[in-house]
């Protein structure tokens, strides 16, 4: 008896998962707010969640709203545990995974492999970009889970429309993101309701979800206050919306936009074909906050990606018969040597590339450095921001 060979999806996310984890690594940590994440979560570990600014010298023991403190604490241990290098690893991995939990629901919801390789190879270019040890990379992988959820629920799973309470019990501890969650699960709530989604028939109930995952995403350190923290990044007169380029529009000028462009005239010439009106609704309202604000392009990318896919496959014929087995396994073999020598490639290339040298140079210019210099004249001076 033959051993059973992976399927090709298997292969490709397989294959996805190792690049992204190999980039992220040998990239190192070229994103500051790294810094600012494992220093918060050493401190929750030590001294447990705050209310208050323990590191500014001019906003010291102002409030402060730990609202990703959990987030935070995985990096802090997952560092400790297992190092740096691990570490960045495993969140390039996590960073994917969203967009691949996403693509092998669609898979098994019947859409054929070449339209959704192609629209799973469009987003993950675009997360390409942004990969990172930060804890954002875990409410991607969250919202991918939820849409996940949306897309299988039928009115004869009975208790699975209820698995998003504790879902956003522990994504409200562990990044703010969650409350796009929300947003995402008061569309499907809204078309359900308009009968324009399977679940229809239990409409009220669905209801009665999305009233407790504001609920669940209340228990925080913070309590139901915490509901209204991300509303100050709604405020224009922000310093952090005015001034950190994540918040600002993309500039179309930039390579590292060229995803999100390629993204948005996907979508206009995809039509929006051959998809549910909630995900298409989503899909509008996923590229309209990347256009708002380039850190949500990772959240458009997994919002359009079931709109792409199923309007791809919708526009390609599908095969009118199976491969003989004997040639489905020729192929599944060669598909499988190539994956392993793009893998063992990436090994050996990308960390020598200099676009990713950044933990070997990068660093010097990040604050961290002058305050590790700082510490060790004054381990009792208080500065503006311990990154």
């Amino acid at each position: 008896m033959q051993a059973r060979l992976p399927s090709p999806f298997a292969i490709l996310a397989i294959t996805v998962a190792g690049l992204f984890g190999i980039l992220t690594a040998a990239r190192g940590l070229v994103d500051s707010d790294y810094y600012w994440h494992v220093t918060a979560g050493r401190v929750v570990a030590d001294r447990g969640v705050l209310s208050t600014d323990p590191f500014s010298y001019t906003w010291g023991g102002q409030p402060w709203v730990m609202h990703e403190w959990l987030g935070e604490v995985l990096i802090h241990w997952l560092v400790g545990v297992a190092g740096v290098g691990v570490a960045t690893f495993i969140f390039g991995v996590v960073s994917v995974s969203g967009p691949l939990v996403l693509a092998w629901t669609l898979r098994r919801t019947g859409v054929a492999m070449l339209p959704l390789a192609v629209t799973t190879g469009l987003v993950v270019y675009l997360y390409a970009s942004y990969a990172t040890i930060r804890p954002q990379a875990f409410s991607w992988l969250f919202l991918g889970i939820l849409l996940s959820g949306m897309l299988t629920t039928r009115p004869e799973h009975r208790w699975r429309p209820w698995l998003a309470i504790p879902l956003f019990i522990v994504w409200a501890n562990v990044h703010g993101l969650y409350v796009i969650g929300l947003g995402v699960l008061g569309v499907y709530v809204l078309f359900t309701l308009l009968g324009r989604t399977p679940m229809a028939p239990r409409r009220w109930e669905i209801a009665g979800v999305l009233v407790a995952a504001f609920a669940a995403s209340s228990l925080t350190p913070a309590g139901p206050a915490g509901l209204l923290y991300p509303l100050r990044y709604v405020d224009s007169g922000d310093w952090g919306l005015r001034h950190i380029s994540e918040w600002q529009s993309p500039d179309f000028h930039d390579p590292v936009q060229l995803g999100l462009l390629a993204l948005i005239i996907a979508l206009l010439a995809n039509g929006m074909r051959a998809t549910p009106g909630w995900l298409a609704f989503m899909a509008i309202c996923g590229v309209v906050g990347a256009l708002l604000a380039t850190r949500n392009a990772p959240v458009a990318a997994l919002l359009a990606l079931p709109t792409l896919a199923l309007g791809l496959a919708d526009r390609l014929p599908a095969r009118s018969a199976p491969r003989a087995p004997r040639v489905q396994r020729a192929r599944r073999l060669m598909e499988m040597g190539m994956a392993a020598a793009v893998l063992v490639a990436a090994v050996v290339i990308v960390p020598r590339l200099s676009a990713v040298a950044g933990d070997r140079v990068i660093p010097r210019a990040f604050p961290v450095a002058a305050v590790d210099r700082l510490a060790d004249l004054d381990p009792d001076a208080r500065v503006l921001a311990e990154y």
